[in-house]
């Protein structure tokens, strides 16, 4: 069989090396429209590749199909199959990384991989369009055009287009009548209707709690991150995939300044001392300075302290995302991966419809597809 994959992302390239293993007499080839493979991985965890989370997967996956699939082909199933490419890995706590923590080592052994086992990845290749035959497939792009067999879709979301995703092949694929969920910037900072810019570039630990409307729907804690025009860090980064579920919506964070310390205890700390006082003792002065200009116009300090109230206003932009939200419905795919209105088309990966917070899920997901449909075509 002759496989053509549009894509030399992470789900891509390690279809082809799974695919190519169990049927060493199959034609793989890999088209990229960048001029280098698997760019997008280098940026992952920082550039130390969170390859996969250890953790349970309940309530991690927008969708039960994929949480089933990657319970099946589990943290340990793909870090076998890693290890088996001199992938060699530890664990920080439920994160998997590198053993030698940079993501450079994870692409150099996957194209080893690839050339070993003679996948063929031809760079500055941009699919324009394809159309399927009887009893082949025809790929064209600006240049060149490609006969397959098969036609696996790994070409990503629309985040980091830099770095690959651009979301090019959504129009390519709305045209040949899928049904699509509109991108939407997941995994990124939000910006805010206050005005936060003296605090761009303050830390502190806080927990947060999303509002849709009067509902609360999501609450976690960790690092919160001020930026010019809003707030970035993980937990900002995890509530940011959930607004791009319904981003028209209306949204509020309530958050936690200082959730180490009781109400009661900034309380008793206040009947002996000034607000100003509590302000320089408990936070950092850009934060402190901040809230000191609110607590004048009346406002009760405590209550801006433990309850500080920012209106969602929008996205960084795909640009400073991590994943997309939306991608192909999963109504367009047999339990096989394969297209139910194209033979022999198939898709993986981030461009599908499934997304999960931060935290080597996503990238799982990446693996855990490939390994999948490696087994299904």
């Amino acid at each position: 069989m002759r496989i053509l994959v549009v894509g030399a992302g992470a789900s891509g390239v390690l279809f082809a090396i799974a695919r190519k293993r169990s049927h060493p007499k199959d034609e793989i080839v890999i088209l990229e429209h960048l001029d280098e493979p698997l760019r997008k991985i280098l940026a992952t965890g920082n550039g130390k590749c969170n390859i996969a989370n250890v953790g349970p997967l309940k309530d991690i996956y927008n969708a039960n199909f994929a949480t089933d699939l990657v319970s099946r082909y589990n943290s340990k199933t793909i870090l076998n199959f890693l290890d088996s490419l001199n992938i060699k890995t530890k664990c920080v706590g439920d994160l998997v990384y590198p053993i030698s923590e940079s993501a450079v080592t994870v692409r150099n052994a996957l194209i080893n991989a690839c050339i070993k086992s003679n996948i063929k990845i031809i760079c500055n290749e941009h699919v324009e369009d394809y159309v399927v035959n009887q009893n082949s497939i025809e790929v064209y792009t600006k240049s060149n055009s490609y006969k397959c067999d098969a036609l696996v879709f790994a070409s990503g979301g629309k985040s980091s287009p830099k770095l690959g995703s651009d979301g090019s092949t959504f129009e390519l694929l709305k045209d040949h009548g899928y049904v699509l969920k509109e991108f939407t910037p997941g995994l990124c900072p939000i910006k805010v209707g206050e005005d936060v810019k003296v605090l761009d570039g303050v830390r502190v630990k806080a927990s947060i709690t999303l509002l849709k409307g009067n509902k609360k729907i999501h609450k976690e804690d960790g690092e919160l991150l001020f930026k010019e025009k809003g707030l970035s860090g993980i937990c900002i980064f995890n509530v940011s995939r959930i607004i791009a579920v319904e981003p028209k919506e209306k949204y509020t964070l309530k958050i936690d300044l200082l959730p180490e310390v009781s109400d009661e205890d900034l309380g008793i700390f206040l009947s002996f001392n000034s607000p100003k006082e509590l302000l320089e003792t408990y936070l950092h002065p850009k934060l402190a300075k901040y809230l000191e200009k609110e607590n004048k116009k009346g406002l009760d300090l405590i209550n801006s302290i433990k309850r500080h109230t920012f209106t969602f206003k929008d996205f960084y932009g795909f640009e400073n995302s991590q994943i997309s939200v939306g991608g192909v419905s999963l109504r367009n795919l047999k339990e096989n991966f394969e297209s139910i209105i194209e033979r022999k088309v198939y898709f993986l990966g981030e461009l599908l419809d499934v997304d999960a917070p931060c935290g080597g899920y996503n990238l799982m997901w990446a693996f855990a597809s490939a390994l999948y449909l490696s087994d299904k075509i």
